[in-house]
């Protein structure tokens, strides 16, 4: 591993729970020492474009405030955007010392556990309907502008804080002098204008950065030398507890700190390593779950000499045997009814005492101790492995530039008789000659068609909850969780590779739809429900469709969804979308009702959208005109749609990639999605 950092281009990065001890500033010391050695600085690291430190407080100050509350030395306190009754070390006593303030006011949007102590709650906009800006790093600033009018009787924040500075008098009036917070926004980005000497007059930069929803620059990169005695840094690793396990209590990568937990789509969402929603989960290698008896679905407590909480167990390869991890995020007391009792608050088990450098200690010693009790876990997660179906397929860098990349078919595809073969050609040659005189996939028609790109690919599952947005899906709950019955369109599935004596390998790919050329799931539908359109979608017409369920049985992907309930119906135990949820609702998707069959549609309503305007301004429609949900908001730009039809657009140069292969291809469904074999930068094969 040496070997390999210091030869190519390479990068260590300090940070996350591994710097959440005591003697983290060491560790972040020697892994920069180590990117300085490497000669990294100037290529793979550099200096000026990090994010500003002094934009957030440390957890240092929550102690601080907390001390001052409890000599009673706050008589007044403003909470905004923070909720440290829930999220702070339970051993801090943050709730009992804010009883102690004589006049308490929140912000916030939700009755969460602070505002549920407070004297006044004052709600702020929705992020919606507000104003705003944000600094995320150096040389990048953000505008936020409103996109719809408040729905409920709030103001924004800033105003109020603003009227209450002119009430005030005196100096507080004389600085803070903006009517509104849009105003004093707009002050505050004439300095930028300044700042950046632009020739172009203010309101020409303001619309402009409207528009474009910020500015942005590159700062120039500062070198960095390496300072006297620097070599001579002293990491200690925390040490490990004696018959005890090390937790790390991490934030939630959908939920973080707990702030999201009130929302449904991230409630339902799976955690992209665990593929669990709706809980908390305590992660444990599976031989040290062996030893203790532990299994998938037992409840476990876990407790530390700070508190203790139950938890559902997940037996997880990718942790080692001495350490257990729970995900931050649930155990609300409060906060609504998504959030509300549901899963365990990690911060119990926390130390109240910061870090040397002001932070939260995130690992404890615990113990482990079976309840006998035992939960079916609420996962969208299937097989582990991929059992070698060559789902999720992967070649090592070495092995693409020496002999390109080989495909792997599924094991389990059995070859075709060659006398079978000699029927089956002619028969499928006929069946495209009949497609094409009928217009199908010919030149008239586009075929519509997708290709995911592996290597860029994360988890993160933004684009399954974009696409809940765009479709109108229905949150079902943690109860049909645990059924199976998830209505999400687009799911990530995730595998594990390696036996033990290798390194684990986590694989993931995005499995929906494939709009299949020969759709299994077409022909066996008794009421044309399931059809195909001109120009290559695989359509699902939802008031034709009588429930068979025929479909879902004949796909062997497993992207069928079936309304169980009428999830539109206020009056039914299962609805969806209480109010204000149903503003939420796309007006340009049907809500569908119980009975009916549904799946992706490569969001058509765009299609037909582009389509139209294509004809209103009397041009064909352009490559990258339409963009599906997933698309548009995956982070990563690892979903590519278009015409295949099209040589020169972007998903048909992919759909001829090298990497390419279709997953499950010997069953001859001819899909339209291409999948690019993710790419390993390692030695081995």
């Amino acid at each position: 591993m040496a070997q390999e950092f210091s030869a190519g281009p390479s990068v260590a990065v300090a940070g996350g729970m591994g710097a959440q001890h005591a003697d983290a500033h060491s560790t972040a010391a020697a892994v920069y020492l180590l990117n300085f050695v490497a000669g990294n600085v100037g290529r793979t690291v550099g200096f000026g474009a990090a994010p500003n430190p002094t934009g957030g407080s440390r957890y240092q100050r929550l102690v601080d405030l907390t001390q001052a509350m409890q000599d009673d030395r706050v008589a007044v306190l403003f909470v905004h955007g923070a909720n440290p009754a829930y999220a702070s070390p339970a051993g801090l006593g943050f709730a009992a010392a804010l009883a102690r303030v004589p006049f308490k006011v929140s912000f916030s949007r939700f009755q969460d556990e602070t505002a549920m102590q407070a004297d006044v709650i004052l709600p702020d906009h929705d992020p919606l309907e507000q104003w705003n800006d944000f600094e995320p790093r150096a040389g990048v600033s953000l505008l936020q502008q409103p996109v719809m009018q408040p729905v409920f009787d709030t103001r924004q924040t800033g105003d109020v804080l603003l009227e209450l500075a002119r009430l005030m008098g005196g100096r507080m009036a004389q600085r803070f002098t903006a009517a509104t917070y849009q105003d004093y926004l707009q002050d505050a980005w004439r300095r930028l204008h300044q700042q950046r000497g632009s020739r172009e007059t203010f309101d020409t930069f303001w619309t402009e950065s409207l528009m474009r929803g910020g500015v942005w620059s590159e700062p120039r990169p500062r070198g960095a030398g390496l300072a006297a005695g620097a070599a001579r840094v002293a990491v200690t690793p925390p040490a490990a507890p004696q018959g005890r396990f090390t937790l790390i209590a991490y934030p939630s990568s959908v939920l973080y700190d707990g702030r999201a937990a009130n929302r449904p789509w991230l409630q339902e969402l799976p955690d992209p390593v665990s593929k669990l929603g709706w809980s908390t989960w305590l992660e444990i290698h599976p031989d040290a779950a062996r030893e203790r008896g532990i299994t998938d679905g037992d409840i476990v407590e876990v407790a530390s000499d700070f508190g203790k909480v139950r938890a559902v167990a997940w037996l997880y390869p990718g942790i080692r045997r001495d350490t257990v991890a729970v995900p931050l995020g649930q155990g609300h007391t409060a906060f609504g009814r998504y959030a509300q009792g549901r899963g365990a608050n990690g911060y119990q088990l926390l130390a109240a005492e910061p870090t040397t450098f002001g932070g939260v200690q995130h690992y404890a010693a615990v113990t482990l101790r079976a309840t006998g009790e035992h939960e079916v876990l609420a996962t969208r997660a299937g097989s582990r492995r991929q059992l070698d179906r060559g789902i999720a397929q992967a070649v090592t860098l070495g092995a693409l530039i020496e002999k390109g990349f080989e495909p792997h078919h599924e094991a389990h595809a059995a070859p075709i008789p060659e006398r079978i073969e000699e029927v089956l050609d002619p028969w499928q040659e006929e069946q495209y000659r009949d497609w094409k005189e009928r217009g199908n996939y010919a030149g008239a028609h586009p075929r519509w068609g997708m290709a995911i790109d592996l290597s860029r690919c994360t988890g993160c599952s933004a684009c399954v909850t974009a696409c809940y947005a765009e479709n109108n899906l229905p949150v079902v709950g943690k109860a049909l969780m645990q059924r199976g019955r998830e209505m999400s369109w687009i799911r990530i599935e995730r595998y594990f590779e390696g036996d033990g004596q290798q390194p684990l390998e986590v694989r993931v790919v995005p499995m929906l739809c494939q709009q299949c050329g020969n759709a299994p799931c077409e022909p066996v539908c008794p009421v044309f429900a399931a059809y195909h359109t001109p120009d290559g979608l695989n359509a699902q017409v939802y008031n034709r469709c009588v429930g068979t369920r025929y479909c879902s049985n004949n796909c062997p992907y497993k992207v069928r969804y079936f309304n169980w309930f009428d999830f539109q119906e206020p009056n039914d135990p299962a609805f969806a979308w209480p109010e204000p949820l149903h503003w939420q609702l796309n007006p340009d998707v049907t809500v569908r009702s119980k009975g009916v069959m549904e799946k992706c549609t490569f969001c058509v309503q765009r299609i037909r959208g582009a389509q139209h305007q294509a004809r209103m301004r009397g041009t064909p429609l352009r490559d990258g005109e339409v963009l599906t949900a997933c698309q548009q908001s995956c982070p990563a730009d690892a979903i590519v749609f278009g015409d295949l039809n099209d040589p020169g657009s972007r998903v048909s140069r992919l759909a001829t990639d090298g990497r390419g292969y279709h997953v499950l291809e010997g069953l001859n469904t001819k899909p339209a999605i291409t999948y690019l074999a993710r790419v390993w930068n390692r030695a081995e094969a």
